[in-house]
């Protein structure tokens, strides 16, 4: 029987973050659902990817590895006889599904709010003649990256606690853009609300991350402005004068 070939990642494995960041590529690569991954493909791929890179010779890398033992495990699971059909809270691969959501979630967050600092800089690194102030205050100065990662990571722990009423609850596919569009019309109502108060109670982690996108790209094109009157304290949002 012929073993079938994949694609591999070109890329070495020193460019990946860990090994919950190459399973991310493998399946963004093979176009599999987050949320109904092809355990045996996605273990076949994972395995022959580490073997091109020496690993499974080589013990230089323990967390692949580990991980590469979960995967096999999980894919034995999967395997066994189930008279039942499988419901969500027996699927062995629901864990692993958790973990690539918040890793990818901290992933974009980080990559996003790399982008939203980086454009603030270059506006408070202009002279001073040349500054606009509206725009300075929209880009929200008082605000560090590390206080959206702290607020991202409290609406987190927040559906955390809210999971086992709404274990089942999936949010439809929405996109960024009709993220965009929701919360510009609640603030439009509104006046202004706190950062936590844009994401929903039931909300499941592609819902969150798709909402804090939304929030980071409005934010970044000046439509909305974050404030917040001291550290630790919530963020307040409000539109901005566009």
């Amino acid at each position: 029987m012929k073993t079938k070939a994949y694609n591999l990642p070109s890329v070495k494995l020193d460019e990946f973050e860990g090994p919950l960041d190459l399973l991310l590529h493998l399946i963004r690569q093979s176009k599999m659902s987050i949320y109904d991954i092809k355990i045996s493909e996605i273990t076949s791929q994972y395995l022959e990817y580490l073997h091109s890179q020496k690993l499974l010779l080589l013990n230089i890398a323990g967390e692949y590895l580990v991980m590469a033992a979960k995967l096999t495990e999980i894919k034995g699971k999967m395997l066994l006889p189930n008279d039942e059909e499988l419901i969500e809270e027996d699927d062995p691969r629901t864990d692993l599904v958790d973990r690539l959501l918040e890793y990818q979630i901290f992933k974009e967050a980080s990559e996003e709010l790399k982008l939203l600092e980086n454009d603030r800089q270059k506006s408070f690194s202009r002279p001073a003649m040349d500054e606009d102030p509206s725009m300075s205050s929209r880009l929200a100065p008082g605000i560090t990256v590390d206080d959206l990662q702290g607020a991202l990571q409290k609406v987190l722990a927040r559906q955390v606690l809210m999971e086992p009423a709404f274990k089942k609850v999936r949010a439809e596919g929405i996109s960024i853009e009709e993220r965009i569009i929701e919360i510009k019309a609640k603030l439009q109502e509104l006046g202004t609300c706190f950062f936590e108060d844009l994401f929903k109670f039931q909300a499941d982690k592609e819902l969150i991350v798709t909402t804090f996108m939304a929030i980071l790209e409005l934010a970044k094109n000046h439509q909305i402005l974050l404030e917040q009157e001291a550290s630790e304290q919530s963020i307040k949002v409000k539109l901005g004068e566009v």
